[in-house]
């Protein structure tokens, strides 16, 4: 079970680490890819909008879902460590 919530944590740590970081650097697509710059959408340049709004409100959605998924992640460490308590409560009597 330990060796489980590990892996698990790190796998965590890796997949929202990567989601954070394509969220916050969006604008380098358009540094790759000169040729997306075309364009504009809702009247300003398709370059400029589209990182801020990657940058605000999908940083801000993945936070929220890390948020959840890591109080979750949390709980079941809690319960892990509680029945290992009483695992050794039960042991020492």
């Amino acid at each position: 079970m330990k060796e489980k919530l590990y892996r698990k944590e790190i796998m965590l740590t890796i997949v929202f680490s990567i989601l954070l970081m394509l969220f916050g650097h969006s604008a380098s697509i358009f540094v790759l890819f000169p040729s997306l710059q075309n364009g504009t959408m809702w009247g300003f340049p398709i370059q400029y909008i589209v990182p801020i709004l990657l940058g605000w409100f999908g940083m801000a959605g993945v936070c929220l879902v890390m948020t959840l998924v890591c109080n979750k992640f949390d709980d079941e460490m809690d319960d892990y460590v509680k029945s290992q308590e009483k695992q050794n409560v039960e042991v020492t009597e």
